[in-house]
């Protein structure tokens, strides 16, 4: 049978090649523009200085002691602080409900080797509620700070070891787990430290486990017992920020 003139046209087209599609310069242009944009908008972002404070405002481990105690020469930190308060039901040999004052003292040693601290806690009448001493030095084999710091709490002794956490040097917060045996008993204790103003902090601990916490919050004195109003300080990195 004869195929209709119709039918062999469109056959003819069939079998002819498919050009492929005609390039659009201008759009081609415009996305190389884009991505060229994109590319460096995202180089800027990642070496501006916002994005290395970003960084910086993470916690983070001195490297050296020497790092370690010029950050707390570059904040004021050595000195002596005062604080009052009430007792709280977190120290296993502290009783809760007691008013006290307490001052607490940190200090570099003569060859700059070691941090000495100590504190000591009492009623208004006078009685000793807690007392101790610490020290810190650098660990060459580990590369860390060590701490240590034992004492009496109401005629008890206890004995207690802290990790550093980190410091954060924009907000000037500093954490630390303190672990500590107490009338046969072991606690760990998370415990953070921040400046509120450059004679002035807030300090508070509490139980790994949960429970209440205990806040303080201490201001610097000179040997005179007035205020110290030259330079930054932070707060003591032993055992109950003591």
């Amino acid at each position: 049978m004869a195929v209709p003139l119709v039918w062999n046209s469109v056959i003819d087209n069939l079998n002819k090649p498919i050009d492929p599609p005609k390039r659009n310069d201008r759009s081609m242009k415009n996305a190389a523009f884009i991505l060229s944009v994109l590319s460096v908008t995202l180089l800027l972002i990642c070496n501006t200085p916002g994005s290395a404070n970003a960084q910086e405002d993470k916690p983070v481990l001195p490297k050296t002691w020497d790092e370690f105690v010029e950050f707390y020469q570059n904040c004021g930190a050595f000195g002596t602080f005062v604080t009052e308060g009430e007792t709280k039901n977190l120290w296993e040999g502290i009783d809760a409900g007691q008013k006290y004052t307490a001052s607490y003292t940190l200090s570099l040693s003569p060859d700059q080797k070691t941090i000495h601290a100590s504190h000591r806690m009492e009623t208004e009448s006078g009685d000793v509620i807690s007392i101790g001493v610490g020290v810190q030095y650098w660990n060459a084999k580990t590369n860390k700070v060590m701490s240590s710091y034992s004492g009496f709490d109401q005629g008890k002794l206890f004995t207690g070891q802290s990790t550093l956490g980190g410091m954060n040097f924009e907000d000037q917060v500093i954490m630390w787990t303190y672990v500590e045996k107490s009338q046969g008993k072991t606690n760990t204790y998370k415990q953070e430290i921040t400046q509120t103003s450059p004679n002035a902090k807030s300090q508070m601990s509490k139980k790994k486990s949960g429970g209440e916490s205990w806040s303080e919050e201490l201001t610097r004195v000179t040997n005179r017992g007035k205020e110290n109003s030259r330079g930054k300080w932070l707060p003591k990195l032993l055992r109950r920020q003591k």
